[in-house]
């Protein structure tokens, strides 16, 4: 069992786009390209530090894993997943990860904050492992334009004010959905 305050030690982001030459137009980014990825890893540590987890689903970078290494470095924290988006085979064989996958079930469980399920996917899907039991999704892909329904939501930086989210916020997020659903 984890303690408590582990909550606020993991992060979720999605959709960064690094490196993307059009991806302030696309998504009406409020910085400009030539600063977009500063700007993107200072919002990010801001929030994360270096014993802290981030889990990106997805779509890290436009361009080759040589060209993207550098900037993933520089975000603070040493305990980085990546979850395959569809903008990521440059980065399949990346060591910047601990761990790179399709989909991932994410478990946390503490005093307060017992059995916490979550699966992690760069997609909405409709239905996903313990779903029947309260279990949450988490997913980016959309950039903030498809509001699903139900126990996930987008963790993408375009939904979340271009930050990562804490599994606490998740966590808060999820519970009041779950309410709102009873």
């Amino acid at each position: 069992m984890r303690p408590d305050t582990d909550i606020n030690k993991i992060w979720f982001t999605a959709d960064l786009h690094f490196l993307h030459p059009k991806i302030t137009d696309i998504c009406s980014r409020p910085t400009t390209i030539e600063e977009h990825d500063n700007w993107l890893i200072n919002r990010i540590n801001e929030k994360v530090s270096k014993h802290d987890t981030l889990y990106i689903l997805g779509d890290v970078s436009m361009a080759s894993k040589e060209k993207t290494e550098p900037l993933l470095t520089r975000i603070k924290c040493k305990h980085k997943f990546l979850i395959l988006g569809n903008h990521d085979k440059n980065l399949e064989n990346s060591t910047s990860f601990v761990n790179i996958s399709q989909i991932k079930n994410f478990t946390f469980n503490s005093p307060n904050y017992p059995n916490i399920h979550i699966v992690l996917c760069h997609y909405p899907i409709a239905s996903w492992d313990r779903k029947v039991h309260g279990a949450f999704h988490l997913y980016g892909h959309t950039h903030n334009r498809f509001q699903n329904t139900g126990l996930s939501f987008d963790c993408g930086v375009d939904a979340q004010n271009y930050y990562p989210i804490s599994l606490e916020e998740v966590f808060d997020k999820m519970t009041k959905i779950s309410l709102d659903l009873m």
